[in-house]
């Protein structure tokens, strides 16, 4: 994949939900970051998250923010790797054995078990997920199955409900639809992080024959 890469996804259950994500590439693996912008319940929830991979896509840290009805909350998940996870800085022997994290508000985590994978086509594979419930920002281990049908397109299937969905993604694995939940509206791509420098009102560019 490219060094760093934006994109942008509409939820299209609401017509009223949008994040924005930015995936980096970086010497120790991938990272992950973003920000959610929800109508829950008609109340605006913000969400900002950071999700630490290694060179393996292996979820390894995770930190989010929101803000919901006025109150701010944080947590902090670490991994090591092999299933054991702490939550807050505290052993959390209830997610143990996960792999992946998935944020509840968000399609980018998708993209995580995805790569991590590497499933051939006509494949499938049951995982277990930290999976994060917003607003609630509660974390439970929840069964989860991918089958690659395509190149790039998967089911994804809650184990242990009737949830499934269809996943079309682009050769990085994120996803541009995601069922009839959320659909990618915007994208960009970029080999650095460097940016042009912010002007001064005062250093506004001389306008043609002035």
């Amino acid at each position: 994949m490219a060094k760093s890469r934006e994109v942008m996804w509409r939820r299209t259950a609401d017509d009223a939900s949008f994040e924005h994500c930015k995936v980096r590439e970086e010497p120790e693996g991938y990272r992950l970051s973003g920000t959610v912008l929800i109508a829950e319940d008609g109340i605006p929830l913000h969400v900002r998250y950071n999700v630490a991979c290694d060179r393996h896509w292996q979820t390894r840290q995770v930190h989010v923010e929101q803000t919901w009805g006025g109150k701010r909350s944080a947590l902090q998940l670490e991994h090591d790797g092999l299933g054991g996870w702490r939550l807050n800085g505290k052993d959390a022997p209830h997610l143990a054995g996960c792999t992946d994290v998935d944020l509840g508000v968000s399609p980018s985590t998708n993209a995580l078990p995805i790569n991590r994978l590497k499933l051939p086509v006509g494949a499938t594979a049951e995982i277990r997920a930290a999976w994060m419930l917003f607003p609630a920002l509660d974390i439970v281990a929840a069964g989860q199955s991918y089958e690659r049908l395509a190149a790039n397109q998967y089911r994804y299937r809650s184990v242990g409900t009737e949830f499934e969905a269809l996943l079309d993604v682009d050769d990085d694995g994120l996803p541009i639809t995601y069922a009839d939940l959320w659909e990618r509206v915007a994208e960009s791509t970029a080999t650095t992080d460097q940016f042009p420098p912010v002007r001064r009102a005062s250093e506004s560019p001389r306008q043609p024959g002035g």
